[in-house]
């Protein structure tokens, strides 16, 4: 049960004001910075489709008396020593330099929490759960059985599990975009039917909707579905699918702005000041804030202290899976997969705030996440305990991400290890029920969290393995590069400061070597069990035969 940042705000404030019948969130503007001000009215700048989906939720707990439910379950918590879901900016930097609307907007948030974590259960974790299906799904098609710890590995292994507890848009976005891929995939491995295709451009166009970037998801799969048979044909349908399913986001615009075209991000609030808009244009720069792709930034995006493979070091295998996906013959799905991984990091190098503020990893490129999780099935069937090894920090980087803080800022990655060493932990379900702060509170969580890997491994029954040097070899050289490669590029050394980051790099490389060792020794002793077993039965055999020729 997260604290609320200003995403999950702004979204939030969007819900309430639908529900409202209007898309002006004037009550709630001093509460996010996530906001325009457009004719003389704020708006958030968020899209509307999360917030949409879920205002059916709200209003089941508004009639049902969820506010108070909400309203004694943050009282319960703070009797506790629960604090993280009250905001802490110091009041000259918020709120209009307003003392007594201060403390009276952070007791607002503070009590909306856990009306913000019920939505995010149906906005958030369901489509993370329908996204682990889909990756299942295709998974198994590219190597039967693998497809679950493909699935397991995106759930836990990578952004997706902070996300789930995040009322952002991310993981909803990510799938419809999956989505979309996944029905064009079997549209092209069946008749051709343009139903099919069409579909395929309402998933993509509504992923747009959902997030306005993932229009380039939607333009590269647009590429795929013509890439055979009639593309004037082809090309028709995936185009009237999209606008078919971008059409509640266009609907929006002209309710709210009075113009089609005008999206919320325009006239976005850069400094509040004293009247809560005194600056406008904190997307101005370039096209809605993306300029000039940066070669510096991409490799800050992938390899900084918060970088995708610096966290998420199994997604490397996935890079892998790509060219093993080529080799099966699959090129037209290898050509997507890599495409897009190409051309988010591109775009994003160019965006003025690459990493989206406090995050726990680049979120921009969260839509790639779920198309590198795919070919995992391939790694694990080909290199399973390397792919296995790398699984493991990224697993214990995530959680720790989600049990801790995950919206950190800048670098500092180390402040996750100090709050594990105060026993410090976000909130769970159980923690408003007393069970506290430390490592009770997210115990169930633990264990859920480690049923899910044996039971993937379980699923996946890996057929023997001949890569444990390379398994080894991979997990020594993430460590070194996570500890050395965020330094020269520019960044805070892991090595330097309190120490926090290194510390967490070594424990989480221990434990995937420790993965390795005791995977390997399993196997060598349950192969000298069956040789023994052979000669064994080789003994009692043998005889009988002699005794059977004798005769």
């Amino acid at each position: 049960m997260q604290a609320s940042g200003w995403a999950q705000v702004s979204n939030f404030a969007l819900v309430r004001a639908l529900s409202n019948g209007t898309a002006q969130i004037d009550p709630y503007h001093w509460e996010t910075k996530d906001e325009s001000w457009y004719r003389g009215h704020y708006y958030s700048v968020k899209s509307p489709v999360l917030p949409a989906l879920t205002l059916p939720v709200y209003e089941v707990l508004k009639a049902s008396g969820g506010a108070r439910w909400a309203y004694e379950t943050a009282v319960h918590a703070r009797e506790h020593r629960s604090w993280r879901w009250r905001p802490s900016a110091l009041p000259a930097d918020l709120y209009g330099r307003n003392r007594i609307r201060t403390y009276h907007v952070r007791d607002k948030i503070e009590v909306a929490t856990p009306l913000v974590w019920v939505l995010g259960l149906f906005g958030c974790v369901l489509p993370a759960l329908g996204l682990m299906l889909l990756v299942r799904r295709l998974g198994d098609r590219l190597e039967p059985g693998y497809g679950v710890a493909a699935a397991v590995t995106l759930g836990l292994c990578t952004m997706v599990l902070p996300f789930t507890t995040l009322y952002f848009s991310h993981v909803l976005a990510a799938l419809l975009g999956f989505a979309g891929f996944a029905v064009l995939w079997r549209e092209r491995e069946g008749e051709g039917r343009l139903a099919l295709v069409g579909l395929g451009g309402v998933l993509a166009g509504l992923a747009f909707a959902t997030e306005y970037p993932l229009a380039l998801g939607g333009a590269v799969l647009g590429l795929y579905a013509i890439s055979r048979g009639s593309r004037a044909r082809r090309g028709i349908a995936y185009a009237a699918g999209a606008f078919l399913g971008a059409s509640p986001l266009f609907a929006y615009n002209l309710s709210a702005f009075g113009s089609v075209t005008h999206l919320s991000y325009a006239n976005a609030v850069k400094d509040q000041g004293l009247t809560g808009h005194d600056v406008l244009g904190s997307n101005a720069g370039g096209f809605f804030g993306v300029g000039v792709p940066d070669p510096k930034v991409m490799l800050d995006l992938l390899f900084s202290a918060k970088g995708l493979f610096t966290l998420a070091p199994v997604l490397v295998m996935g890079v892998v899976g790509i060219v093993l996906l080529r080799r099966r013959g699959r090129r037209a799905e290898a050509w997507v997969i890599g495409g897009l991984a190409v051309a988010y990091l591109v775009y994003n190098s160019g965006y003025w705030l690459p990493f989206g503020g406090g995050t726990p990893g680049p979120r921009f490129l969260m839509p790639v996440v779920p198309f590198l999780a795919l070919p995992l099935a391939l790694a694990y069937r080909r290199f399973p305990l390397t792919t296995l090894a790398l699984a493991v920090p990224s697993a214990l980087f995530m959680l720790t991400a989600t049990l801790t803080y995950p919206l950190i800022g800048d670098d500092f990655v180390g402040f996750w290890a100090k709050l594990v060493d105060a026993s410090n932990f976000e909130a769970t379900f159980v923690t408003s029920l007393g069970a506290g702060h430390g490592w009770q509170g997210i115990a169930p969580v633990l264990a859920l969290a480690a049923a899910g890997a044996m039971l993937a491994g379980v699923a996946a029954r890996p057929r023997g393995a001949s890569d444990t040097r390379l398994a080894l070899g991979a997990v020594v050289g993430w460590g070194v590069a996570a500890a050395c490669v965020p330094w020269l590029l520019g960044g805070q050394s892991a090595l330097g400061g309190d120490g926090g980051a290194a510390a967490l790099i070594a424990v989480f490389a221990a434990a995937g070597l420790a993965a390795v060792v005791v995977i390997s020794a399993a196997r060598a002793w349950r192969g000298r069990s069956l040789v023994a077993s052979a000669h064994v039965e080789d003994d009692h055999v043998a005889p009988a035969l002699a005794g059977q020729r004798q005769s």
